[in-house]
């Protein structure tokens, strides 16, 4: 009998008032809320889910759901029944929906004291014309951030206040102008250099401190204080709580696990199996203990992976697109996800999704979107941006109105009282009308887009505030699992699970895991456009290798690669024990998971890449692997740098940062550089240009074990490189980014208190 019975992990489960407020019900409540339709549930994993309609099957009653990521393309409806739909009240939390003839409370209307966009254009002024430009929309920009936190420390899901639409309507329309007018009249070396200059002004200090001490009022400022600090206060609170929680269930665990399975057994309830799986591959304490439950909660309602599969398909595998597609001077958009991509702003279409297919011929890709009355035919550019027909037309849906759908709470088939559903028991959605159109649209020459914004991973809780905050988030953007998409995140990429006798590979999102035996690893992967197919070279820390796709959708390589793992031996509350774990396994053909459908055809068949290099294999001249062991010494206490991530830079951080243009002063330190990165840049602010930059100065990453050690093995050429990480000590935060010299053979660094920077 699985311990889920006698032992388990105890949450509070956010679920839905009957007034469209919330509240929080413990798991074992009896009734969960009404599914509302055409409102998108937040669920774990950072996924948003909404339930389109739900009809009678041959007597059972079955819902069609779509889900996607925040922002994002949802993927293709499907189906699943009413009985585990309803289970989404219980693990999701929804959207803001207001009942009509209503509007969000605010504390006070603080946007009376904002500055106009014309008193912007006024009173900011710059060295010329694009400086005063840039800095114009660096301003915008700000602001919409500056009114969205504010926002998201009164209410997360509810709705801004009408002051604040319309001056962020306001900012972000002016920005766009701007920025819209300079490109239709500049070059494109010009447009890129003109947004690398705003972008440095939005994370400008100085020139912050100046602008907001003229523009912004004393109300607005005061709200701005009281949001900063209210942030800091609840990200402590909920962390403090989950952690305790935390402590409490996996020591409870533990004890029950011993009682079973003796000292040495672990329990494989699904709950438990999940959580472990999660750490060994990097991920957080009460992240991965979120994503355990999950998992067992799925298997109490009886939806396995199996079930899961029945509902949704084997889904797709092989090459597919991702990011946001555009062009400086039209309007019109396409954001390529696994499963569709988003058509956008064509007119008065709404933003719908379409299926599309990728050809690979010799010396060409083409990418296909289903469209009517022709499909939309691109081709990838050797940059990586897409090249449409033109003018077309596109056939979608307007819409045309609304109609309030009214959702009443009952139980046994009685509408609830007050007291059962702790007040009123209607909800009330407005639900868009929608008729078909078609619009002429410009698709044309189409940009690649820049890799988004690194941010720490949804199931991680905020750690600290204020100065340890900014570093701690830094260092998790970076590190595996984290924030940071693990082999870039927009263009070409890889969906889909493969199977080639003992390894496995999971391409997922940005993230490749390889299993081999019981050995697991995340590993950061690229996608090749060659000549004649598509080439895979996944970075795996054991020995590197490459695959190509062949026309019947496998991947070809050769050789065998090691994986070198961990695994959890024991877990006593937040303090998880692991031994390392490797096997070796053949690199050779992998096959899609039965009934997959291919997301790419490719014309002709490619010979096995060349066989993979053992990590133990010697080091070839001129761009072997070279492998660093990283140790770490702390006299007494916990090792603060256990668990946490580590990078391996070819330059040092605050060169890094000056390299790529930030307004970075000559004389600061890397640990004061990363500090004024992640003031700036984590968010609700943003610097994607500055994040697909410092890409290329990343050589190697991994998480240090419990023990405070890792071993990289990374092919680089002899040289000169920097570890780059960080971590809390006992005196505040510390950062590290130490020099080493790499060579042939072993090499052997270890990280102290005293060889790191101590932010203060």
């Amino acid at each position: 009998m699985s311990s889920l019975h006698h032992v388990s992990f105890r949450f509070a489960i956010p679920a839905l008032f009957c007034a469209a407020a919330f509240h929080v019900a413990p798991l074992t409540a009896q009734q969960p809320p009404p599914l509302q339709l055409n409102v998108p549930y937040n669920c774990p994993g950072n996924m948003i889910v909404v339930v389109k309609h739900c009809e009678n099957r041959s007597g059972t009653e079955v819902c069609s759901l779509v889900k996607g990521a925040p922002n994002g393309p949802m993927g293709n409806e499907i189906s699943m029944p009413k009985a585990q739909a309803a289970a989404l009240g219980l693990v999701c939390t929804q959207g803001g929906a207001t009942q009509p003839g209503t509007t969000p409370a605010a504390s006070s209307d603080y946007t009376n004291d904002l500055p106009s966009v014309g008193r912007v254009k006024t009173e900011i002024k710059g060295s010329d014309a694009t400086d005063t430009l840039a800095r114009q929309v660096a301003v915008f920009t700000y602001l919409v951030s500056y009114i969205d936190r504010i926002k998201y420390n009164r209410t997360v899901r509810g709705d801004f206040t009408p002051g604040e639409q319309k001056m962020m309507g306001a900012y972000r329309l002016a920005a766009y102008q701007m920025s819209q007018e300079y490109a239709k009249t500049h070059s494109p070396a010009e447009v890129q250099a003109f947004e690398r200059l705003h972008g440095q002004y939005e994370m400008n200090s100085a020139f912050y401190q100046d602008w907001s001490k003229r523009l912004i009022g004393p109300q607005s400022a005061a709200a701005y204080k009281g949001a900063e600090a209210g942030l800091a206060a609840a990200g402590q609170k909920h962390y403090e709580k989950e952690m305790a929680d935390y402590k409490r269930d996996s020591a409870a665990q533990q004890a029950a696990d011993k009682q079973i399975y003796g000292s040495q057994g672990l329990s494989n309830d699904p709950t438990a199996v999940a959580t472990r799986r999660c750490l060994e591959l990097g991920g957080s304490s009460a992240g991965c203990v979120g994503k355990g439950f999950m998992s067992g909660f799925k298997d109490l309602i009886g939806f396995t992976p199996e079930t899961e599969e029945e509902f949704t398909g084997p889904g797709r595998a092989g090459v597919v697109l991702s990011g946001l597609y555009r062009n400086p001077a039209t309007v019109t958009t396409l954001g390529f996800g696994e499963t569709g991509v988003i058509i956008g702003a064509c007119g008065r279409l709404v933003d719908d999704s379409h299926n599309y297919t990728i050809d690979k011929r010799p010396g060409s890709l083409r990418v296909t979107v289903d469209n009517e009355p022709n499909p939309i035919v691109l081709t990838m550019r050797p940059d990586g941006g897409l090249t449409g027909p033109g003018m077309i037309d596109v056939k979608g849906r307007i819409i045309i109105g609304y109609h309030t759908v009214t959702s009443t709470l009952m139980i046994d088939g009685v509408r609830a009282t007050a007291e059962q559903s702790n007040g009123p028991c209607q909800t009330y959605t407005q639900v868009p009308d929608y008729a078909p159109a078609t619009a002429r649209c410009s698709i044309g020459s189409l940009a690649m887009p820049a890799s988004p914004k690194p941010a720490p991973a949804a199931a991680q809780p905020a750690i600290e505030s204020g100065l340890t905050s900014l570093v701690t988030g830094f260092a998790d953007m970076l590190s595996p699992g984290g924030g940071a998409p693990i082999g870039g995140s927009v263009g070409l990429r890889m969906t889909g699970k493969y199977v080639g006798g003992m390894l496995q590979l999971d391409f997922s999102g940005n993230s490749l895991v390889l299993d081999c035996g019981q050995a697991h690893v995340r590993a950061p992967y690229t996608v090749e456009n060659a000549p004649d197919t598509f080439l895979i070279h996944v970075q795996n820390s054991g020995g590197p290798f490459t695959l190509a796709l062949q026309p019947d959708n496998s991947l070809r390589g050769a050789g065998s690669t090691t994986v070198n793992g961990r695994l959890v031996t024991g877990m006593n509350g937040d303090d998880v024990a692991f031994a390392p774990h490797s096997e070796t396994c053949d690199v050779g053909t992998f096959r899609p998971k039965a009934g997959a459908a291919p997301a790419t055809s490719v014309a002709t068949a490619s010979p096995a890449p060349p066989a993979a290099v053992p990590a133990s294999g010697p080091a070839a001249v001129g761009g072997a692997s070279m492998k660093l062991s990283i140790s770490s010494s702390f006299p007494g206490g916990a090792n603060p740098l256990a668990g946490k991530g580590v990078t391996l830079m070819s330059e040092r951080f605050d060169t890094l940062l000056r390299k790529i243009g930030a307004p970075i002063a000559a004389d600061i330190t890397p640990g004061r550089a990363a500090l004024e990165y992640s003031a700036n840049c984590l968010p609700p602010k943003s610097c994607p240009a500055y994040v697909a930059a410092m890409r290329t100065y990343y050589v190697g990453k991994g998480t240090f074990d419990s023990n405070g050690k890792i071993v990289l093995t990374v092919p680089v050429p002899a040289g000169t490189y920097f570890v780059f990480c960080s971590a809390v000590g006992a005196n505040g935060p510390l950062i590290w980014d130490v020099p080493t010299t790499l060579k042939t053979g072993e090499n052997v660094i270890t990280l102290t208190a005293a060889n790191a920077e101590l932010i203060q």
